[in-house]
C-alpha cells in the first residue's frame, strides 16, 4: 500500500451569500388630513411604500477553489537516488581527473618542487597509497624537468574508484527501490462547502 500513487484534489467551494438586497422606497400622496387647530391648512400626509426585492437563488456569489497533488513514493525514492548517484558521480569524476593529472606529470617528469606538483601528488596520495607496490619497482627514465615515472598503480587507481563509484550508485538503487508504482492509482478527493 505505501508504493500507490495517490491523486489528491482538495476543492473548496466559498458560497459569499446573497447579492445585496435591493430596498425601493416611494412615497405617494395620500388623503388630506384635518388640521389640529381651525387656522392650520389642511396638509396632505405622504404615504410611504417600502419594497425589497431579493435575488434568484441562482445569482449567488460562489467561488471555488481546486488544487490536485500527485503523491508517489516510488517517484520520490527515484529522485533521491538520482540525487545520490549525481552527487557520486561528480566526486569519482573529480577524482578521477587528478588521479588522470598525477599519472600525466610522473609520466612527464614535471618538477616534484613545483606548487602545482605537490599539491596533486599530496592530494592525490592517499587514493594511490593501496596501490603502491602493485606491480614492484616503477620504469622510470629521464623527463621534461626531472625523472619520468611510469605509475601502473595510478591507472589501477582510477579503474578501481570507477567501479566502486558504479557500485554505490547500484547499492543505492537497491536500497531505496526505484521500482515503479504497482499500477494502482488511488484518487482522493476533499470537498469543503462554506455557506
Amino acid at each position: 500500500m505505501a508504493d500507490m500513487r495517490r491523486v489528491v484534489r482538495d476543492e473548496e467551494t466559498v458560497v459569499a451569500g446573497a447579492p445585496a438586497q435591493e430596498t425601493v422606497v416611494t412615497q405617494t400622496p395620500g388623503a388630506p388630513v384635518a388640521p389640529v387647530t381651525p387656522a392650520a391648512p389642511v396638509q396632505p400626509v405622504p404615504q410611504t411604500t417600502v419594497a425589497t426585492t431579493t435575488p434568484p437563488p441562482g445569482d449567488r456569489v460562489v467561488a471555488r477553489t481546486a488544487s490536485e497533488a500527485v503523491v508517489d513514493p516510488a517517484m520520490d525514492r527515484a529522485a533521491t537516488v538520482d540525487w545520490v548517484g549525481r552527487l557520486v558521480w561528480f566526486l569519482v569524476a573529480v577524482l578521477e581527473v587528478l588521479l588522470a593529472i598525477r599519472f600525466v606529470l610522473l609520466l612527464a617528469g614535471a618538477n616534484e618542487g613545483a606548487g602545482f606538483a605537490q599539491l596533486i601528488y599530496g592530494v592525490t596520495s592517499p587514493f594511490v597509497a593501496p596501490f603502491a607496490g602493485l606491480f614492484g619497482s616503477n620504469l622510470t627514465y629521464p623527463g621534461a624537468a626531472g625523472t619520468g615515472v611510469f605509475a601502473p598503480e595510478t591507472l589501477v587507481a582510477m579503474v578501481v574508484y570507477a567501479l566502486i563509484g558504479f557500485a554505490i550508485v547500484k547499492i543505492a538503487q537497491l536500497m531505496l527501490g526505484t521500482n515503479q508504482t504497482r499500477g494502482t492509482v488511488v484518487s482522493d478527493v476533499n470537498r469543503r462547502t462554506r455557506i
